[in-house]
């Protein structure tokens, strides 16, 4: 075989170019869907003109998780609650998941309580410039809320943030509670604040405390009213000799998972 003969060979054995802009629009959205909707506002939304009306469909934007990416750690507040109103507003409505940190405010709180009626899950981490007005702006909008994580947002807190969160959430299931250390109040008699608002929670199927002024009482109280708990987590709240408890005992042994940590 001469020379240009092998050429040829080779070249034929060489792989074609593909033309990604072309693939289709299905192929697109079950890939994006796949994606971290923020992978797909920072970048991949705009590599074309075909993949920016991909990265505009609403379900790409069903769940928005601005709250472990690494990238958004070097950008200022400002330009990420930019970038959380955009993917709010490509939704049209259909948000389901949003999960944020540092950079919320209360007026994004407010901006997605009035555009995402559909929110289901809901996880704040110290979020310390958010109120108690500005998450119950949004809890109050979110009917089907059904998982709430709060960690380290010592805006929020209060018996009456909690009741308000239950009975505007009849649908939530899930309720994660995190504070940053003890709040050291002796005074027996009002250290379950936390508990009887927690109490409006009636159809949780989890509960997670740590840090949480929660007491032996308070602890009996929640248990009566949440006769769907099955799985229990405790650690570092004020819950005393409970195997001295026999109410209380009685009580943890209908817990499918009990965990109590001091």
């Amino acid at each position: 075989m001469g020379e240009a003969g092998t050429e040829a060979q080779h070249a034929e054995m060489l792989p074609t170019s593909r033309d990604w802009s072309a693939l289709p629009l299905d192929v697109l959205l079950m890939v994006f869907t796949k994606l971290r909707a923020i992978d797909v506002l920072m970048g991949l939304g705009i590599v074309c003109c075909s993949w920016l009306e991909a990265a505009k469909v609403p379900c790409v934007w069903r769940s928005l998780d601005m709250a472990n990416h690494r990238a958004l750690g070097k950008m200022d507040d400002h330009v990420q609650c930019a970038m959380a109103k955009v993917a709010v507003d490509r939704s049209k409505g259909q948000l389901e998941v949003f999960l944020g940190s540092l950079f919320v405010t209360d007026e994004l709180l407010k901006y997605i309580g009035d555009s995402s009626a559909s929110l289901r899950r809901l996880g704040l981490r110290r979020c310390h410039k958010v109120s108690n007005k500005g998450f119950t702006d949004l809890i109050t909008k979110s009917p089907l809320l059904e998982d709430l994580s709060l960690e380290f947002c010592r805006g929020i807190c209060g018996c009456d943030i909690y009741e308000i969160t239950g009975k505007a959430c009849p649908q939530l299931k899930h309720f994660s509670l995190r504070h940053e250390r003890f709040r050291f109040n002796f005074n027996y008699s009002v250290r379950d604040n936390e508990a009887r608002g927690i109490e409006a929670m009636h159809e949780l199927r989890s509960l997670s405390l740590v840090g949480s002024d929660v007491n032996n009482r308070g602890l009996k109280g929640i248990i009566d009213a949440c006769p769907h708990l099955e799985t229990l987590f405790l650690r570092d709240c004020f819950i005393f000799h409970v195997y001295d408890d026999s109410a209380l005992q009685d009580k943890c042994a209908r817990i499918k998972t009990f965990t109590l940590l001091q």
